[in-house]
């Protein structure tokens, strides 16, 4: 099963493709990192559209928080990185 990976550091802009790393494998090229299998359990392709989708899904998954998603905020002072 092949996949794409994008990752980017904490703070990045992610305004241009530099600022990402893009590959079919890049653990610890990044701080964020999104994997997508390119096909299915059954092997059919899966689309670009239907990969976003699914990346909506996730979205909307964190902005609603709740029991499943744990999201840890800053601390220490620290600031937040560059809303674009």
């Amino acid at each position: 099963m092949a996949a794409i990976s994008i990752s980017a550091f904490h703070g990045a802009y992610g305004t241009k493709i530099s600022d990402f790393t893009v590959g079919t494998l890049t653990p610890n090229a990044g701080d964020f990192e999104v994997r997508l299998n390119t096909t299915d359990t059954n092997g059919k392709n899966i689309s670009h559209h239907e990969m976003i989708v699914a990346l909506k899904w996730f979205i909307r998954a964190l902005e609603q928080g709740g029991g499943t998603v744990n999201i840890v905020t800053l601390s220490g002072g620290a600031a937040p990185p560059p809303l674009v």
